[in-house]
């Protein structure tokens, strides 16, 4: 009787033995096949970032090309999901050796941070290359606000010297009353390492050392300004108040500057939990001073909008001939300078919304090296 109990362990274990083994073949066999098929990704990877390259070089891509160029993405992607996916059900069955797991895991980042790379890199040559969403509404508010905190306080600036002038009289835009008026104010001359400058009029309600402090904390942030952003604006004013921000102009540029109310920005554009706005809020205002002159009455900007179908926002939507570029221009440049610094299904969700408005500024050459 010991003798039959004895067999039949035996053969108990012989059995268990060859279904491991079994399932070890078959786990290797799935780890080899997933390597291969990496492997395979990353080849067709690098044939499709040699195919944007030469296309590019052509300047002449068509709807057509662009759209199958989107339809590989979106295939890459869904292959680099689906092998993460197979890796996280081996791993939660524990299959698979953690530096294996970790390995593939490793080589398919990689893949999809050579994809990231390839989409910012064509935004820069004007191929914008994204999977398309359907939206039939603006998806944001206002950009200003909704968009990330785009540009930071280390961020490069061209600013270089300020130099004061003394106290004069000049032409304030005071949103209080609101209405134009003579206001005596403490101006100085600041200046850009490119060649540009700006005069910051600080009203006389702050005493002369404020005003410095105010020109030590505002004149760096300016200078992170695109260059093409700058080139208009004559002034940059500030008062005392909540009021919001606003830009004016004259119709001949003789008179184009920016209106901050100080409480309003220390109290709200800096304060918010998700980042401080001042610099993006430059942007909006300058974009207002230095882009919509030579954009609002233009054929191309009006088709460009007409193709698009839809607005960034529900401000441009409401505004269309006057908040429609200083919407979109925030969003343009996150796409197309500083991609690392949205997600991919904001950088889709922008791109779905206003691709056209995008190839229009492309078309404009402006110069934003700055952001490069």
């Amino acid at each position: 009787m010991k003798n039959y109990k004895f067999l039949i362990f035996i053969f108990f274990i012989i059995i268990n033995s060859c279904s491991k083994e079994d399932e070890i073949n078959q786990l290797n066999q799935t780890i080899l096949d997933l390597q291969a098929n990496i492997s395979r990704l990353n080849s067709q990877i690098n044939d499709y970032s040699v195919q944007i390259s030469q296309l590019t070089s052509q300047n002449n891509i068509s709807s057509n090309q662009i759209e199958d160029l989107n339809n590989q993405l979106s295939g890459f992607q869904v292959q680099i999901e689906n092998y993460i996916n197979q890796i996280e059900v081996l791993s939660e069955e524990n299959l698979i050796l953690d530096s294996k797991n970790n390995n593939l895991t490793f080589q398919l980042s990689e893949l999809q941070d050579q994809l990231d790379l390839i989409q910012a890199q064509g935004a820069v040559n004007g191929v914008y290359i994204f999977d398309k969403i359907e939206i039939s509404d603006p998806p944001f508010s206002g950009t200003m606000w909704d968009l990330p905190d785009l540009i930071t306080s280390s961020d490069y600036t061209v600013y270089s010297s300020s130099t004061y002038q003394g106290i004069e009289t000049t032409m304030f835009y005071d949103k209080a009353i609101p209405a134009f008026i003579n206001y005596p104010a403490h101006v100085f001359k600041v200046n850009f390492g490119d060649g540009l400058s700006v005069d910051f009029e600080i009203y006389t309600e702050f005493t002369q050392e404020e005003a410095l402090a105010i020109i030590q904390k505002y004149a760096p942030l300016m200078g992170q300004l695109g260059k093409e952003l700058r080139k208009n604006i004559k002034s940059i004013e500030f008062l005392k108040g909540e009021e919001v921000a606003s830009a004016q102009r004259s119709n001949d540029l003789s008179y184009a500057n920016i209106t901050f109310h100080i409480d309003w920005l220390e109290n709200i554009v800096q304060t918010r939990p998700d980042g401080d706005r001042t610099e993006e809020l430059f942007i909006h205002e300058a974009a207002h001073l230095s882009i919509d002159p030579y954009v609002y009455s233009q054929q191309g900007w009006v088709d460009a909008v007409t193709l698009d179908g839809n607005y960034l926002s529900t401000y441009a939507k409401d505004n269309p001939d006057s908040e429609d570029i200083a919407e979109t221009f925030q969003a343009y440049i996150a796409v197309k300078y500083f991609p690392e610094r949205i997600t991919s299904s904001l950088r889709d969700t922008i791109l779905s919304t206003c691709l056209n408005r995008f190839k229009y500024f492309d078309s404009l050459n402006l110069d934003l090296s700055i952001y490069k």
